[in-house]
């Protein structure tokens, strides 16, 4: 059956770390308040291993006994992800530096680091895992880690912000031509693929096969590449018919993607036929296209939601993160995002703050419907020039060029004016029930607080650690499921050093506070001393300087007490 992770190991008395180091280095090895020693208390010490059970007791040759830890492997991706290291720097670390062994819980100098072969094959088990069921199981894991630390801390998710970031893949940009070549001849260099196919159509793919795709765009005019697209997609056509490919073939996928086929006739499809989401490098079938702005992606889109930081000083922590395709909008992760946070806190959610983009009629009444206030900082487009306001059955519309407020009349389900453009071909301005309800909306988030509103700006420094080790904006992987792991196991490290940091500056407060109290009290005592020893000196001054003084039988009573 699967095993865990022994929690209390016997330890060796002679293999101890600290004995073997100087007093000062024992010293920060053994301190507390280091990042390794949070990072073993607040993340692998909480992992619950069992998530990962079903990797080790499900298929053929499963034995149910992982021959390494399995939180250990877990955490060796996060250090990975937060260190912004390569493998082999990541296990060189985790071999000779003493802080980097404590964080995975090596105390002892002869406890051994999993082998790079071993963690591997853990990561494409979880991928694996996920293709067959649906479930990731890194992504349970970080639900358990963080709902954990939420408990622990008394972090509230009655409050949450989320933004998204669309993040490159790891591949290069091919045009139209290199596509369907690089596609093609991945296919036929298939073993046993070339002797599936007749001689002649043989011929003819060998003679794709010894091209430099990148070359012949360079080369060629504009005319000349079309007309080799064109040749490729008729040979194309002849080997799928003829090796009667499955629809997992990505020869067949780019080929319906790219051409339209006609009674047998292959015509290449228009620029503008071709959809975002088709395949754009044959290294990574997932990954797909989007144009943000000015910004261009060939890759994915990753929402980060996170709790709003407490009025207490408790840190905001990142309690849900969705990857999906590039081509996936902004509002299509809210529903998933609030019902995900409300488990992982324990608490509903009472307040989404986000940008516009995540606006729209469906999130809107999901909102309502959960009474859930929905803040943005605005909605999708520019403002209209009408500014339409319902007053009872009526229509009122102010025209903010001119500041001319006109009735609007009821026709039908639309409402209309005199059109104000003397020029124009219509002789009324339309209002549909959609503007109108635009206008309420514009008008509802105007009219929010700019303390309210501007909570949402710090999930952009959420981003930006996210994003913090990334180069030219692409990650290090290829592929949806590992864009994932790459995802939980970067915002699992930025958990942890929330809240390091946070247990670093309470303590710090706290030693304030106290030498505070301290300060205050003996500052109060030292002024009752000087006090009463000042009144005592004027009393024998009193009393010796004024023998015949009426003040002397007073001064008599008041010393005797």
């Amino acid at each position: 059956m699967f095993r865990k992770t022994d929690s209390t190991p016997q330890m060796d008395m002679f293999e101890n770390v600290s004995s073997h180091l100087s007093k000062r280095g024992a010293k920060k090895y053994d301190d507390p308040r280091g990042w390794h020693n949070q990072f073993y208390n607040l993340v692998t010490s909480k992992m619950d291993e069992d998530v990962f059970s079903p990797l080790f007791t499900s298929g053929s040759g499963r034995t149910g006994a992982p021959n390494a830890s399995v939180r250990m492997l877990v955490a060796l991706s996060i250090l990975k992800e937060g260190f912004g290291c390569s493998d082999e720097d990541l296990f060189e670390k985790c071999e000779f530096d003493l802080l980097a062994r404590r964080a995975l819980g090596l105390l002892q100098l002869g406890d051994k680091v999993p082998s790079l072969d071993t963690w591997y094959l853990f990561r494409r088990r979880i991928c694996e895992y996920e293709g067959l069921h649906g479930e990731n199981l890194m992504e349970l894991c970080f639900r358990q880690v963080t709902g954990e630390q939420v408990r622990e801390f008394n972090i509230s998710g009655k409050t949450v912000r989320m933004d998204s970031k669309l993040i490159g893949s790891n591949i290069a940009w091919y045009s139209r031509y290199e596509l369907i070549h690089n596609t093609f001849c991945r296919e036929m260099n298939s073993p046993g693929m070339l002797s599936r196919l007749n001689p002649g159509l043989r011929k003819r793919v060998e003679g794709f096969l010894g091209e430099d795709a990148q070359k012949t765009v360079y080369r060629s005019s504009a005319e000349a590449v079309g007309g080799r697209i064109a040749l490729l997609g008729q040979v194309i056509y002849q080997v799928l018919a003829r090796l009667k490919a499955g629809q997992e073939s990505l020869l067949r996928r780019v080929f319906h993607e790219q051409y339209t086929v006609d009674k047998g006739k292959v015509t290449a499809r228009e620029k503008g036929e071709i959809a975002a989401s088709s395949l754009q490098n044959h290294n990574d079938p997932d990954a797909q296209y989007r144009q943000k702005g000015d910004q261009k992606v060939k890759g994915y889109s990753t929402n980060i939601t996170e709790t709003v930081d407490g009025e207490t000083g408790e840190p905001g922590l990142i309690v849900d993160v969705q990857v999906k395709p590039a081509t996936a909008p902004d509002n299509g992760f809210v529903q998933e995002a609030v019902k995900a946070c409300g488990e992982v806190t324990g608490t509903p959610v009472e307040t989404v703050i986000a940008d516009g983009a995540f606006q729209g009629p469906d999130n809107r009444d999901f909102a309502k419907e959960l009474g859930i206030e929905f803040i943005t900082s605005g909605l999708q487009g520019s403002p209209s020039r009408f500014e339409l306001i319902p007053d009872g059955d009526g229509l009122t519309v102010v025209d903010s060029l001119t500041g001319e407020t006109l009735p609007a009349v009821r026709t039908k389900d639309k409402w209309r004016i005199p059109h104000p453009d003397p020029g124009a071909k219509s002789k009324y301005r339309y209002f549909t029930p959609e503007q109108v309800e635009s206008s309420r909306l514009r008008r509802e988030l105007r009219d929010i607080p700019a303390e309210k509103a501007n909570m949402r700006n710090n999930v952009e420094a959420t981003i930006f650690q996210y994003c913090f080790h990334l180069r030219n904006n692409k990650t290090r992987y290829r592929g949806l499921l590992k864009q994932k792991l790459f995802s939980y196991a970067r915002c699992m490290w930025i958990n942890s050093r929330r809240l390091e940091i946070f247990l670093i500056t309470t303590s710090q407060r706290t030693i304030v506070d106290v030498f505070g109290v301290i300060k205050r009290s003996l500052k109060g005592y030292i002024a009752r001393m000087t006090s009463g020893f000042s009144n005592r000196l004027f009393i024998f001054m009193d009393f010796f300087g004024m023998r015949k003084s009426p003040r002397r039988d007073q001064i008599l009573i008041f010393s005797t007490f």
